[in-house]
């Protein structure tokens, strides 16, 4: 009998209510054999008001991950943590997973600490966001010792980001991280902030074109779990995050499921 059941299980609180982009870039980067849970926060704006109603929901959601059984769980969108503030998001991560005896961070604390693996210091950041959100990202990237050297941006509303065709993105997110690279020269590296465009096709373009790491927020997060799980992914050419991860410990998978 063919057992289709998942080997692992991520759970993932989603900021907004529709998902599309995140779910088909993990699928693209994990084995088959392992299952993104998500949660929606429905996160209704870029502001610190939406950023509040929509962290109200984050214990349910924490409850719900845990009920399901997922064995690592992080709060997604780089605006809900920017907007809260780092103290806030860390004091809720370390109570969850003191509650729950599971693994959980937030997409922006992973990127912060995948930057530091690839030696960036100096960071110059790109996102589809209003000049306050932007300022909050900076003060966050602040707050955790790095240098930001360069921002730039394009504002989108949470609507916008949400209706942005996926070609429209992709060239969208080429665009700003190449501005990104040009404006700030002396920067080790790119943060590509947010999560509703397919920003991981970029990567490995931009990487070629700067000679210089970039990370995302989701690149981070498959990264930070991947390495939990002990796996790589079966696919090369997702940049310099993803495929640094050692290939020990990388399980056979064929054919979609396991039998």
């Amino acid at each position: 009998m063919i057992d289709i059941r998942p080997a692992h299980q991520l759970g993932y609180l989603l900021p907004v209510m529709v998902g599309d982009t995140v779910y088909y870039q993990f699928h693209r980067v994990f084995p088959p054999d392992v299952l993104l849970v998500a949660y929606p926060l429905g996160l209704a704006g870029f502001t610190p008001t939406a950023v509040d109603a929509a962290l109200e929901r984050f214990w349910e959601g924490v409850e719900f991950l845990r009920g399901r059984g997922v064995e690592r769980i992080v709060q997604g969108g780089i605006p809900v943590s920017a907007h809260a503030g780092r103290d806030r998001i860390l004091r809720l991560v370390a109570e969850a997973e003191r509650r729950t005896g599971i693994p959980v961070s937030a997409d922006f604390e992973e990127s912060i600490e995948a930057l530091r693996s690839l030696g960036v210091r100096r960071v110059a950041v790109a996102a589809k966001w209003d000049d306050a959100l932007m300022a909050a990202v900076g003060r966050y990237l602040t707050d955790a010792g790095l240098d930001v050297v360069g921002s730039t941006a394009e504002a989108h509303t949470a609507q916008q980001v949400l209706a942005l065709p996926s070609e429209e993105g992709i060239e969208l997110a080429l665009r700003l991280g190449r501005e990104a690279f040009r404006s700030a020269p002396d920067a080790d590296g790119l943060l590509l902030a947010g999560g509703a465009w397919l920003s991981l096709q970029v990567i490995p373009q931009l990487e070629a074109e700067f000679d210089r790491p970039v990370v995302t927020n989701p690149s981070a997060t498959f990264w930070s779990a991947l390495r939990q799980f002990g796996l790589r992914s079966p696919h090369a050419g997702w940049g310099r995050l993803l495929d640094g991860l050692p290939r020990s410990g990388q399980r056979e998978v064929s054919g979609g499921v396991r039998s």
